[in-house]
């Protein structure tokens, strides 16, 4: 099944329109809508690692970067020609002096530009690697840059928010409450089995925390956890 924009759109209204006979009284803008905050309510966990280009343009040293549905959280190497540029601090990049002179190799980045050191050319191009948030769908057929298995939960926070908007609260929490059930899960699967290991784990009775070496798994016989 395709995953893109229109079809969590249909299976959204589908929901809403089974459990309750108003379901119809929200518009595709408002699920398109539903959709992306839950995306963005999900995006802290799922940066995406992407490449960037940009052609240079003679003596200009700034370039910004911030489009309105690319926002970038980390920018981890840039290069200059095929040559990787060393990084500064901005307030080091702004005591530096004839910042537009000799050969390109430093950059910063501040408010959402990029700024480079040296006599930049025309013509030449500056790659980016980064991670930045998920894309906002806009178009019916874009598909989310979230993990497949995030689909349920963006279902079930878009499907809350159109019972909150023809204020059907009960609908509207019960619902919200499986999305959270269904987040928590989502963060718990992105979190390597290696580092699980080593938390702590919290008996069942309230004891206090205890280190992932002591802790008693459940059982058919001991369904708690606790130990014997």
């Amino acid at each position: 099944m395709r995953r893109d924009l229109e079809t969590l759109v249909r299976l959204i209204r589908e929901e809403v329109r089974i459990e309750g006979p108003d379901g119809g009284g929200v518009s595709d803008l408002f699920i398109e809508e539903a959709v992306n905050e839950a995306i963005k309510d999900l995006a802290e966990f799922f940066p995406v690692k992407d490449v960037m280009e940009i052609e240079s343009e003679a003596g200009k040293n700034g370039y910004d970067l911030d489009e309105e549905d690319v926002k970038i959280e980390n920018i981890i190497y840039v290069l200059y020609d095929g040559n990787i540029l060393d990084s500064i601090p901005i307030n080091k990049y702004m005591n530096l002096k004839n910042v537009d002179e000799g050969q390109v190799d430093t950059w910063s980045y501040w408010g959402g530009k990029l700024f480079l050191r040296g006599e930049v050319e025309q013509g030449k191009t500056i790659e980016l690697w980064v991670t930045r948030a998920p894309k906002t769908l806009k178009n019916r057929k874009d598909e989310p840059e979230v993990p497949y298995y995030c689909d349920k939960a963006i279902k079930q926070y878009a499907v809350s928010a159109c019972y909150r908007e023809i204020r059907d609260y009960e609908r509207a929490n019960f619902h919200y409450s499986i999305y959270q059930n269904q987040f928590e899960s989502i963060v718990n699967r992105g979190v390597p089995q290696e580092t699980r290991g080593e938390g702590l784990a919290i008996d069942d009775s309230y004891f206090p925390a205890l280190n992932g070496d002591y802790f008693v798994k459940r059982s058919d016989t001991n369904p708690g956890g606790n130990s014997q």
